[in-house]
């Protein structure tokens, strides 16, 4: 999975119920692994507003998913298979080898 969907995963369980949940980067899963790739994602993300940065008491940064753009974070962390694009393909692609088959 892509540190920018890792992420995204990660702070919506974490704010699931709650609201947003503030989150250190380096507390996500994955990050101490690749820390760039991941602090990368994390700047993209802020750039394009998914989520919201403050610092913590301690004047570390902490991520939440920008509630005014839940939306738009649901979208971009839904599974591939339950976009409708994907079963009109997948229909087309039976219905060609169908007709084939039947030749």
């Amino acid at each position: 999975m892509s540190p920018r969907k890792t992420i995204l995963k990660e702070l919506s369980k974490a704010a699931a119920g709650s609201g947003a949940a503030y989150t250190r980067p380096s507390a996500i899963r994955g990050f101490s692994e690749a820390p760039e790739k991941y602090q990368k994602a994390v700047n993209d993300l802020l750039q394009a507003r998914l989520l919201e940065g403050r610092k913590d008491d301690q004047g570390h940064m902490t991520i939440a998913i920008n509630e005014h753009r839940r939306r738009e974070v649901e979208k971009e962390i839904k599974p591939v298979w339950a976009r409708p694009a994907v079963w009109a393909a997948v229909a087309v692609l039976v219905a060609v080898v169908g007709a084939f088959v039947t030749i």
